[in-house]
């Protein structure tokens, strides 16, 4: 099945945001440009449609031991929707 939803970057930056990491951080831990990052988080035609399930998961990992298990239920839920699982 595939994709059903626009994918949220809000949530991403929700994510991001409970982590003590900035942007460039981010940016630097994934190996795409700052500006990505914020692209992504502001969700920019383009660059929002054609994230990548790698993009995603790595995101999660980098922020998941700082998400509450809320959070962490309502990303699952998301993606699960999104990815069409």
């Amino acid at each position: 099945m595939g994709r059903r939803h626009k994918f949220d970057g809000k949530l991403l930056k929700a994510l991001r945001k409970t982590t003590p990491y900035s942007q460039l951080q981010m940016s630097e831990f994934l190996g795409v440009s700052r500006e990505t990052i914020s692209a992504i988080e502001n969700e920019k035609q383009g660059t929002i449609e054609n994230i990548s399930i790698d993009t995603i998961r790595r995101w999660h990992e980098i922020c998941e031991q700082y998400i509450d298990a809320e959070t962490e239920f309502s990303f699952r839920v998301f993606i699960t929707k999104y990815f069409g699982f």
